[in-house]
């Protein structure tokens, strides 16, 4: 789910005391990234404008000392004022007549028991905790445990007790789920209290709502709906209570339907900060109706909310992605100067590929790890082999300097053939996370053997390929580098046939179904949310490209000991992530003829709290694959995973980086951070007469793009 959680609270009161509304909104930013924006509305000048005086006395008068009394049917829904039931943990509204002496409010969380002279409000003699009470209404939060433990539904007797007395039990039906939708008219009807994700304005027509900041949602961008009513959640939660920075989903999974159309779900939740009010967080699908008042309804366990609540929809804005095309002169693409500090290893299979560029959140040092290719001596031309190399800038990436070797190639015994193979370190992807002041550094790298004298990938024995992941802390001057001597743990897949030569933790291919027909993984990307690690690798299918996406595996709580992680995958169902339809999508921006999105990496995205999936888009021949160049989308979920998209139902790009000469296989992985100077960074190949050696040679290439 979305780590960074919108906290709101939204307080109705008695419309006949002239709809006075409270309307509290905040925003909690606990982890490193996410996709939801700051998000204040109202002030207390707005507020207290809503309030009219010679109501309130008139009131006040008429209610002193006397016994309280609950309408019949007067427990309803807070957001939406519907009758047919309430749900446990939601807000209520309470009709009847000397339900308090004077108005008052809550003025701190936990909720209150008792309010003014309000003694209690039980629900089936259980105490409601209070958010108002006024003579006319009381706004209540149902009480978690209102039915006996094992029951969903059931009849409660409501009693409102004052100093003036009880008032006689009314019986209020208690339900699963039923949702009602805020409203800016603080009844039911109308303005719906539903925020665009981007920059918190309320879906409405541009400057229609006085003091708070509105304008049209658009077809494509993402709205939070503020209610109450979607019933239990995945923890526990006191009554009167809010759930102490924990994220709370719902059981029951609502949908969003906008002028009749569903719009793609993203999450539910309770609020963290608040006590009983549920946040809804969608993307508005293509196809849905443009409009002033566009309906706006939820539906979950069989109650669908009534078309009286509506929003604003305009058509999508398609911005022009940013874009660039790299060749060996070109100046908006220039080479990144690597070789002044880490010299290639000048031989026919050289330079620096497969970039990965992360951030020490604390220190503010970029660390950049790539793959250093470089051949062995010895016979027949040598051995083509690959090592990890690391540098690192303290000028926001403007200049470069070595650190040095992170894994190196190794000449080891293989029991299978009896030769004596070298080993290749290639992919590396980081990620950085600061738990208790301490920077620790998460790495995961594809380890295999090539045979002596192989030539190049031809020779690569497939059956050895394994995934070496781990974590190690790092200070400001090692960065990543403890890495290499960490204890790992080693992921394999359905090719690793020997597993008792190439010793494997987890085959991940066999976690699932859906994975069962991967039989390699490529290009790894690392993300961490909610204090799980995720795990992004490209199924080779056996079904070929056409059935080619990315999966997604996670373990939980992974500090410190990376041996025992425990991995599970998180299921995509018939949509999965980064798939053929999505690549011919992407790759239409780059070139013609892509078939897949291969080289992933996640990164955060130039605008706070967004993320971007980094991804080459590519196709096979004859003599393997042909990158076309590489695209930076909009993420909407990690878990599961999603991109966001534009009004057409295609991924949104915001970036791309084109080659035209980058012959023969095309250009290679990219990566991005928004605190380096460089903007994405593109590895760029030449796979013969390269002005370097003569043969392959790759080098990093700075973009200056920055999605």
């Amino acid at each position: 789910m979305i780590p960074n959680d919108l906290l709101a609270s939204f307080v109705q009161k008695d419309p006949h005391e002239a709809a006075h509304v409270t309307l509290r909104l905040g925003y909690s930013a606990e982890t490193t990234g996410g996709l939801w924006c700051l998000l204040t509305i109202g002030n207390e000048k707005y507020m207290k404008s809503l309030l009219l005086s010679a109501v309130f006395l008139s009131l006040v008068s008429l209610a002193h000392a006397q016994t309280p009394v609950v309408n019949a049917g007067g427990v309803v829904n807070a957001g939406s004022y519907a009758t047919g039931g309430v749900a446990p943990g939601s807000i209520v509204s309470i009709f009847g007549t000397n339900l308090a002496s004077q108005p008052a409010e809550a003025a701190s969380i936990p909720l209150p028991t008792t309010l003014a002279n309000v003694q209690s409000v039980t629900f089936s003699g259980i105490p409601a905790h209070l958010y108002f009470v006024s003579p006319l209404q009381i706004n209540a939060q149902i009480p978690w445990n209102v039915l006996p433990s094992g029951s969903s539904v059931g009849t409660v007797p409501v009693v409102v007790t004052t100093s003036g007395g009880s008032s006689a039990p009314q019986s209020v039906a208690v339900v699963q789920a039923l949702p009602g939708i805020f409203t800016t008219s603080a009844n039911g009807l109308g303005q719906g209290i539903a925020t665009n994700n981007a920059d918190s304005a309320i879906a409405a027509p541009t400057a229609s709502l006085a003091g708070l900041f509105a304008h049209p949602i658009r077809i494509g961008d993402y709205l939070v709906v503020w209610c109450t009513g979607l019933g239990a959640v995945d923890i526990a939660v006191d009554s009167g209570a809010n759930t102490g920075g924990q994220v709370a989903n719902t059981l029951a999974k609502p949908a969003v339907v906008i002028g009749g159309v569903t719009a793609t779900p993203v999450y539910s939740i309770l609020s963290t900060q608040f006590v009983g009010e549920y946040q809804l967080a969608v993307q508005v699908a293509r196809g849905t109706p443009t409009g002033v008042a566009v309906p706006l309804q939820i539906q979950v366990s069989g109650v669908t909310t009534s078309n009286s609540v509506d929003i604003t929809v305009a058509p999508a804005f398609l911005p022009t992605p940013l874009d660039t095309s790299c060749t060996l002169t070109s100046s908006g693409c220039t080479q990144i100067g690597l070789s002044s500090t880490d010299p290639y290893s000048q031989t026919v299979f050289s330079g620096y590929a497969d970039p990965t560029i992360r951030q020490d959140p604390q220190t503010g040092t970029l660390w950049m790890a790539y793959s250093w290719p470089h051949t062995v001596a010895g016979a027949n031309g040598g051995t083509q082999a690959i090592d990890t190399h690391v540098s690192y800038s303290t000028d926001g990436g403007k200049t470069w300097t070595y650190k040095g070797p992170l894994y190196t190639s190794q000449a080891v015994p293989n029991a299978v053939t009896g030769q004596t193979d070298y080993t290749a370190n290639e992919v590396m992807n980081l990620f950085s996370q600061v738990v208790n002041g301490v920077t620790y550094w998460y790495g995961i790298h594809s380890l295999y053997n090539v045979p002596q004298a192989s030539g190049g990938g031809s020779g690569l024995e497939n059956y050895s390929k394994r995934w070496e992941i781990a974590v190690a802390p790092g200070d400001a001057t090692t960065g990543p580098m403890g890495l290499a001597t960490a204890t790992p743990q080693f992921l394999g897949q359905s090719v690793n046939t020997y597993p008792q030569d190439f010793p494997i933790a987890v085959n991940l291919s066999a976690l699932d179904p859906e994975v069962s027909s991967c039989a390699q993984f490529y290009e790894p990307a690392l993300i961490i949310e909610n204090n799980t690690l995720y795990l992004f690798l490209s199924c080779q299918s056996t079904g070929g490209p056409a059935d080619m996406f990315y999966a997604v595996f996670k373990t939980s709580n992974p500090l410190p000991n990376a041996p025992n992680w425990q991995w599970a995958y998180v299921p995509q169902g018939a949509t999965k992530f980064a798939n053929a339809d999505d690549a011919i999508s992407v790759g239409s921006l780059v070139g013609t003829g892509t078939t897949y999105l291969t080289q992933g990496d996640i990164a955060p995205g130039k605008q706070p709290g967004s993320l971007v999936f980094i991804a080459t888009a590519a196709y096979n021949n004859s003599t393997g694959k042909v990158g076309l160049g590489c695209a930076a989308i909009e993420m909407a979920n990690v878990d599961p995973p999603m991109f966001i998209r534009d009004a057409q139902g295609q991924p949104q790009v915001d970036a791309f980086i084109s080659s035209s000469i980058s012959a023969t296989t095309g250009p290679g992985a990219c990566t991005y951070s928004p605190y380096s100077a460089t903007g994405m960074i593109m590895a760029y190949k030449q796979m013969s007469k390269a002005p370097e050696n003569n043969g392959f040679f790759i080098f990093l290439t700075q973009s200056f793009l920055f999605p």
